[in-house]
């Protein structure tokens, strides 16, 4: 789980921690972050969404590399026909530049601190065009010491590895020359994640400590979740692989039947209650040689008559729910979770059921931004995060318990909010439709009178 995350210079955020700790003991296991329009929310979940790709960077362009050509030919000519899963592809490469501050001549720094199995830790990474400095600090044996310190001194590279952590001399001498290679484009969390890719599990074990391995595992296990473009991709025995390629429909090896199974179990139990009209959802499978066809049906009352409907022609919010679903059980099963704008198409009450549901079954971690308010109402405080901004353009988050403000039935969070007690609300003036209107026609009269000037 994340304890806390520092930045500075990422996006627009200029400068910012983010305190994920419920107690000084205790880290939240859910936090649903607010802000108004534009705050910078979307910056928050980018943050991890940034920590993911940079772990993943060095599998995933050797991955694109071996792409033939035709794949990069039909995302130059039809990008904007193509379905958002598909452009979620396109879209893995990993370009540092996309997390800077713009017009910013210092570099940006980002400190993720975590736990592990009750071990804290950290890792920092900086950088402008390039990496710069990159570090990690965590369990070292049965101490905490720093696993590894990689800077850039007058372009040369300056390499501190903890030699109780890369157990063979001469694949230690391997890292190193490789880190002279690629480090700078790359993290040296994505060569050591390349190399668990590359190399057979028992020479990995043999030659690195597997506390560096845990926390590599751990950034690929997590899901980050922004509309604008993101993808999990696991290789298959890096981690554990527990999900569907695609949970609406699909063709997958008969083997796979019990996974199918689970999924109809759990779907049923959550749709058959979350919806009054769904009475039951099942998976239609058609068995051909040694594969499996499958596709989600909703049985739902229409008309006093159960239809039998098949989940792609569902509402928008529907299908969302179940794009996100797989993504929330995760947190479920101990996973780190981060989801921006759970709520998207998603009637404020259907959520706030889900979230009433789950969030005292969560074993691993679940970071989501929001506007639906009706939370305020369920959430205890430390649950709820604030993202605000001043008028100079600073940022802060901090949960509401910081304001040390007594809640009560009669002064609850969400009538607080309103009030804009803990900011992050818009503090916009009345809008002036009239004067757009006629803004709008004295547009249109000036270009009719240029043009009969013209004539």
């Amino acid at each position: 789980m994340f304890t806390y995350v520092k930045a500075k210079n990422f996006k627009s955020l200029k400068d910012i921690e983010f305190n994920l700790n419920k107690t000084k003991t205790k880290t939240n296991q859910f936090i649903s972050i607010y802000g108004e329009n534009g705050s910078g929310k979307t910056n928050i979940v980018e943050l991890f969404k940034l920590l993911q790709q940079s772990t993943m960077s060095r599998a995933t362009d050797i991955a694109m590399n071996k792409m033939p050509k035709e794949f990069w030919k039909i995302q130059e000519e039809m990008s904007d026909q193509l379905p958002t899963e598909i452009r979620q592809i396109f879209q893995l490469s990993f370009n540092l530049k996309e997390y800077r501050m713009l017009d910013e001549e210092e570099p940006t720094e980002i400190e993720y601190g975590f736990k592990i199995n009750d071990n804290d830790g950290f890792y920092y990474i900086k950088f402008d065009d390039e990496i710069i400095e990159e570090k990690l600090y965590y369990m070292a044996g049965k101490q905490r010491a720093y696993l590894f310190q990689i800077n850039k001194e007058n372009n040369k590279i300056i390499k501190n590895l903890n030699k109780n952590i890369f157990i063979n001399e001469k694949y230690n001498e391997e890292l190193i020359d490789g880190i002279d290679k690629y480090w700078g484009k790359y993290t040296f969390l994505s060569l050591l994640s390349f190399e668990a890719i590359e190399k057979n599990k028992d020479y990995i074990d043999n030659n690195i400590s597997k506390n560096i391995m845990e926390v590599i595992d751990k950034i690929w296990s997590m899901t980050v979740h922004v509309d604008k473009g993101a993808l999990k991709i696991i290789p298959d025995g890096f981690v554990k692989v527990r999900k569907l390629n695609n949970i609406q429909k699909g063709i997958v090896k008969k083997d796979k039947l019990p996974e199918i199974k689970k999924y109809e179990n759990v779907l049923n139990i959550f749709f058959t209650q979350a919806y009054a009209d769904i009475k039951e959802v099942k998976y239609k499978i058609n068995e051909k040689e040694d594969r499996i066809h499958y596709e989600l049906y909703f049985y739902k009352m229409i008309g006093g008559q159960v239809k039998s409907i098949p989940s792609k022609l569902e509402s928008d919010g529907t299908r969302r729910i179940l794009n996100q679903f797989d993504t929330i059980i995760g947190s479920l099963l101990g996973e780190t979770v981060i989801i921006d704008e759970i709520d998207n198409g998603i009637h404020d009450v259907l959520m706030k059921n889900i979230i009433m549901s789950i969030k005292d079954e969560i074993t691993g971690q679940l970071i989501i931004t929001t506007h639906n308010t009706l939370l305020l109402e369920i959430l205890p405080k430390e649950y709820i995060y604030i993202l605000s901004t001043d008028y100079n353009g600073n940022k802060t988050i901090n949960s509401i318990k910081e304001y040390g403000i007594k809640i009560q039935k009669n002064n609850n969070a969400r009538d607080l909010y309103f009030k804009g007690v803990f900011g992050g609300i818009p503090t916009t003036d009345y809008i002036d439709f009239e004067e757009i209107k006629y803004a709008l026609e004295d547009s249109e009269d000036n270009e009719e009178n240029a043009d009969g000037e013209e004539n």
